[in-house]
């Protein structure tokens, strides 16, 4: 798997065939990735988050469906994501309306 520059991901999850699809960011720069292995069932598909502007990961094995949930109710907590997050108040906005 290639790297982007300026993105060093741990050096386990570089292999021939792997691929990071980049799937959600926050308000404050953080960016969530599904990594794919070659043949690996989407269900089995491993969560990163990459913190904004920096080095550091974090790796969740679980589905996206099962993540946000807990997530957001607090029960799963990440060194990564900012440190008030989530808020009390939780919103969905679509890329698209955020150009507007």
């Amino acid at each position: 798997m290639e790297q982007e520059p300026g993105v060093r991901l741990p050096h386990d999850y570089i292999s021939p065939g792997n691929r990071l699809i980049p799937w959600a960011t926050t308000d404050n720069g953080e960016y969530l990735f599904w990594l794919l292995r070659p043949g690996q069932d989407p269900d089995e598909w491993t969560i990163m988050i990459n913190e904004e502007g920096g080095e550091e990961w974090e790796r969740y094995a679980m589905t996206v469906t099962r993540f946000l949930p807990q997530v957001l109710a607090g029960e799963v907590r990440s060194e990564v994501l900012w440190s008030r997050f989530p808020e009390e108040v939780h919103s969905f906005r679509p890329a698209l309306s955020l150009q507007d």
